[in-house]
């Protein structure tokens, strides 16, 4: 039998010589093309393990740049590397530019020389240089990034449970209302494998819902294609609407579409108004699971999605939730905090909160205060006022992100309010959608 024969990019990696680190300068700078190879080396030696294949696919990402690689040198060996790519986001009024942030890896032997935080200074430099919201990183260590000013989200949007029983919860039967009749049609939506010819249907759903994806990155038809044959996913399944036909006379007809992978699901769209679609993309996702023993199920989605309440209530109790945890660095919080000044106004008269009103901020240690008239919302630096909230940079980075429910946050004293005011006020007014950042994106290739 013949062996198999190692590539030659894994045969050097066996065969190069590990140098002992120097008291040399360490040199951070961008990546060239020629750095390709000591990047995946080096990533190799740090256990951080890309495959062969999964390093060369980046590699063909659209708009990839070298110089999206940010390495630190020892007299020209790369000793570190973090990857920072540059996205368009959908956030809450606009779309802005975010950087998303990978691969922080340090060589083993010179570990404990701060490689690692020299390289996110770096990433704070580009983030001020280049002017993105925020820089979103997802890691199974957040506590180290914490300690350097990154923000960890809590995990509200996802949760975890076991597909059998989260089955039993969606076939149990709904109490009709008096005015309601059983309908006796039956349902003509299909959920199946995607097919190559349906593309066109897949990326105008995607469109057509962006809008609501608030976290979400703005796809052109080449990313598309470059996602799909990247294989970050094991099955796409879509939703037909009319029958198990191929959609390709319409492009309308694919009202739904759900993307899985490794135990996850990683990306669910359906059409608007149709939200009876999810559902049924996860009642065959959750079949299909049962029939592969799968015991367990990791569901990613926007924090209002009502399909995590099912989910959760179907967690097992001794099953911890994936420990993955999405990182935010913002780059001027209290600016973007300005900017939506008038969004909490409108809060305020929504709910009829009387105007005007003063509202401040004690944000570790600085003064600032949010005014409300009939007619506008703003902040002003340096004055506090009687009525104010107390709360970190982390705090407001939340925030911004939708990720803090203020009344609950006063509820658990996890927030200071000096005064009942200041507790209605900012309960009424400090609201903001909340942003989902997709996993698909930065998916391992399988």
């Amino acid at each position: 039998m013949r062996a198999v024969q190692a590539s030659p990019l894994t045969k050097s990696i066996r065969s190069s010589n590990i140098r002992s680190p120097k008291a040399s300068p360490l040199l951070i700078g961008r990546a060239t093309q020629g750095d390709s190879f000591p990047i995946f080396e080096m990533m190799q030696r740090a256990l951080l393990r890309p495959s062969e294949n999964e390093f060369h696919i980046e590699q063909e990402r659209p708009g990839y740049d070298p110089g999206q690689r940010i390495v630190c040198r020892d007299d020209g060996q790369v000793v570190g590397h973090v990857r920072v790519i540059r996205r368009k986001t959908r956030l809450a009024d606009r779309i802005a530019t975010t950087l998303h942030v990978d691969e922080l890896a340090t060589a083993p032997e010179y570990r404990g020389r701060g490689i690692a935080a020299q390289l996110l200074a770096e990433v704070d430099a580009e983030l001020q240089r280049c002017g993105a919201e925020c820089a979103v990183y997802r890691t199974d260590s957040p506590d180290y990034l914490a300690r350097r000013g990154w923000t960890p989200l809590s995990s509200q949007t996802r949760s975890h449970g076991d597909p059998a029983q989260i089955l039993a919860n969606m076939q149990r039967p709904q109490p009709l209302r008096h005015w309601e009749e059983e309908s006796t049609e039956p349902s003509r939506l299909s959920i199946r494998l995607y097919r190559q010819v349906e593309f066109a249907g897949l990326t105008s759903l995607y469109e057509r819902r962006f809008n609501d994806l608030l976290g979400a990155a703005v796809r052109t038809q080449e990313q598309w294609r470059w996602l799909l044959d990247r294989r970050g996913f094991q099955q796409l399944y879509v939703a037909i609407d009319g029958g198990n036909k191929l959609a390709l006379d319409d492009d309308s007809r694919i009202v739904g579409y759900a993307m899985t992978g490794g135990g996850q699901i990683l990306e669910t769209v359906a059409a608007p108004g149709r939200e009876d679609v999810s559902t049924e993309l996860f009642r065959r996702i959750c079949g299909d699971a049962l029939e592969r023993d799968q015991r367990i199920i990791y569901y990613h989605a926007p924090a209002c999605d009502p399909l995590h309440r099912a989910v959760r209530s179907a967690a097992p109790p001794q099953r911890p939730v994936s420990s993955s945890t999405v990182m935010v660095r913002w780059r001027h919080p209290l600016q973007s905090l300005a900017e939506h000044a008038e969004r909490f106004r409108a809060n305020l008269l929504k709910v009829g909160y009387p105007l005007p009103c003063d509202l401040g901020l004690h944000v570790d240690g600085e003064k600032h205060s949010l005014h409300f008239t009939e007619r506008s919302g703003s902040l002003s630096d340096g004055k506090l006022g009687r009525s104010f909230l107390r709360l970190t940079q982390n705090d407001l980075v939340r925030l911004l992100c939708g990720d803090l429910n203020v009344g609950q946050a006063l509820e658990r004293g996890d927030l200071f309010a000096s005064t009942k005011m200041a507790t209605d006020a900012a309960t009424a007014a400090l609201k903001m959608p909340a942003l989902w950042f997709p996993p698909l994106e930065d998916a391992a290739a399988i």
